[in-house]
C-alpha cells in the first residue's frame, strides 16, 4: 500500500537495528507457524506477512510473539464492542483524524496525527473514537512495516465539555488492546495546543498509561520543538509540513477502509475459540479493568 510502504533501505536499517537478517526473520516465522498449528483455538488462516509483522512489533522475539498472536484473537473477542462495525467508519466524516503520516522519521517511526475535525463537544464519543483508532491499527498492522508509532495529539478546540465524556475504563481497555493485542510500540505521545486545564488531561493519562509510556508523553509549546523529532516531511501541511494537508489524506483513507470493507467484516469473526484451547486459561490483567477503575474521579 503505498500510503504505508517503505523503502528497501528503511527495511534493511531496520533489520541492521536489531541484527536480524531477512532468512533468519523465515526461519523464525516459520518456528512460530509450527506452533500456531498445535494451538486449534487460533484461526487457520494466518499468513506469514501477518506473524512477520507482529514478529518485527515485538522486537523479533519468537516467544513475545507467539503470546502476542495469542492476545490479537483472544482480546479482541473478548472486546467485541470495541471491533464491531468497524466496516462502517469514514474516516473524513469522523470528528476526530487518527491518521497515519505516509513518510516514516528517520527512526523508522510512523507519525499518527490526532486532531479534532469536528470541535462540538455534542458529538465527541469516545467509544468511537476507540473504534477509529482500532481500525487504522487493524490496516497498520496488515501494512506497516515500521518499527513504532509516534503520535501528535492535537487538542486545538478541545474543553472540558469534551474531557467530561473520557471515561478511564473504555481508555484503560483501548490501552490494552492497542499494546497487548495489536503489538503496537508507542514511542511517543506529542501533545500539542493544550487548553488550560492541561493538568486534568495529564492526570487522567497518569492512570491509564503504563510508568513507561506516560514517560514518552511530551508538550510541545511549538512545532519547532514538534522538527526535532519528526521532520517537516513526515507531517501535514497544517503543521508546516511538506506531505498533503489532512483533507487529502482523510480521502485517501476513506478509500483504504471502503477497499477494506470485507476485511473488517471478516476479521471481526477472525478471534480465538476458546472452547479448543489446549491448556487451563486463567485471563490476566489484559483482558481488561476491574471494579477498581469504576470508582476513579479526576480532581
Amino acid at each position: 500500500m503505498d500510503l504505508l510502504s517503505i523503502s528497501s533501505n528503511e527495511r534493511a536499517e531496520i533489520l541492521k537495528h536489531y541484527d536480524i537478517s531477512e532468512a533468519q526473520v523465515k526461519e523464525d516465522v516459520e518456528l512460530i507457524k509450527s506452533w500456531k498449528q498445535k494451538q486449534p483455538h487460533l484461526p487457520e488462516n494466518i499468513s506469514d506477512d501477518f506473524i512477520a509483522r507482529i514478529f518485527l512489533r515485538n522486537k523479533f522475539r519468537v516467544e513475545r510473539t507467539k503470546e502476542k498472536l495469542d492476545n490479537y484473537f483472544t482480546l479482541r473477542g473478548y472486546h467485541d464492542d470495541l471491533v464491531r462495525d468497524l466496516e462502517n467508519i469514514v474516516p473524513s466524516k469522523h470528528f476526530i483524524t487518527h491518521l497515519p503520516m505516509p513518510k516514516l522519521t528517520p527512526n523508522h517511526e510512523r507519525v499518527i496525527i490526532m486532531k479534532l475535525i469536528n470541535r462540538d463537544a455534542e458529538v465527541y464519543d469516545m467509544k468511537e473514537l476507540i473504534k477509529l483508532d482500532l481500525a487504522v491499527t487493524e490496516v497498520l498492522l496488515q501494512y506497516d512495516d515500521s518499527i513504532g508509532v509516534r503520535y501528535v495529539i492535537d487538542f486545538g478546540g478541545f474543553t472540558l465539555k469534551h474531557l467530561t465524556k473520557w471515561n478511564p475504563v473504555l481508555l484503560l481497555k483501548n490501552v490494552i488492546l492497542i499494546e497487548k493485542a495489536y503489538s503496537c510500540r508507542l514511542m511517543g505521545i506529542h501533545c500539542v495546543n493544550l487548553p488550560e486545564f492541561a493538568s486534568k488531561i495529564l492526570g487522567i493519562f497518569k492512570i491509564v498509561l503504563r510508568s513507561k509510556i506516560y514517560d514518552k508523553v511530551k508538550i510541545d509549546s511549538s512545532l519547532e520543538s514538534l522538527y526535532e523529532v519528526m521532520p517537516k516531511e513526515c507531517l501535514p501541511s497544517e503543521y508546516g509540513g511538506s506531505c498533503s494537508d489532512i483533507h487529502s489524506l482523510l480521502k485517501k483513507w476513506d478509500e483504504i477502509f471502503q477497499d477494506h470493507r470485507n476485511f473488517f467484516i471478516e476479521n471481526y469473526k477472525n478471534v480465538s475459540l476458546e472452547h479448543l484451547r489446549p491448556v487451563d486459561f486463567t485471563k490476566s490483567d489484559s483482558f481488561g479493568p476491574d471494579g477498581t477503575f469504576k470508582q476513579l474521579t479526576i480532581d
